[in-house]
């Protein structure tokens, strides 16, 4: 991705009563999407073991061209290290709530879109397979102004592909 990319993380599934983030039993997502004007461009979602800089930085790094990217990101202190890595960084101070300045708004859109269409079409995913369904989402919207020409590459896809039996996508160890 080069350009204009919005960067940010959110925390999916789990829930325990009296707890938010990490210790309801959440996993990490990180995403970049790209601003084209008055849209969001192509998005890369992934999960992350931890929200920690290392882990962040990295994600952003391997989804961008650092060299013709501005990435923009909140205030977060994780989000520091990728100026020192040579990436035009530019930070977003905001506020919370109303009050919020939101300097990522494609970013917030699409994590907003990807929740909506989780509670929506599976009612909750485990955190073993939620890469999978991340794949499926960014696939889908990636290619939404080509709804026409979806169906022949996901032919292709599935006429390739080697069998996967239920017992060995149930036995397969994720995280």
């Amino acid at each position: 991705m080069e350009g204009d990319i919005e960067a940010d993380e959110t925390y999916i599934g789990g829930y325990r009563k009296g707890w938010n983030g990490r210790g309801a039993g959440k996993v990490g997502v990180a995403i970049a999407v790209d601003r084209r004007g008055h849209t969001a461009g192509c998005v890369r979602l992934a999960v992350i073991p931890g929200v920690t800089t290392a882990v962040l930085t990295s994600f952003v790094k391997g989804a961008i061209v650092p060299e013709v990217a501005t990435v923009h990101t909140d205030a977060w202190a994780a989000y520091r290290a990728l100026a020192r890595m040579g990436i035009d960084h530019r930070p977003r101070k905001g506020g919370h709530g109303r009050h919020a300045d939101d300097g990522l708004p494609w970013a917030h859109a699409v994590f907003g879109n990807l929740k909506t269409w989780l509670r929506g079409a599976y009612h909750g995913v485990s955190p073993k397979h939620l890469q999978r369904y991340l794949n499926e989402f960014q696939f889908r919207f990636n290619n939404r102004w080509h709804e026409a020409d979806l169906f022949s590459p996901v032919l292709h896809a599935a006429i390739a592909a080697d069998p996967f039996p239920y017992r060995r996508l149930a036995a397969e160890r994720t995280g």
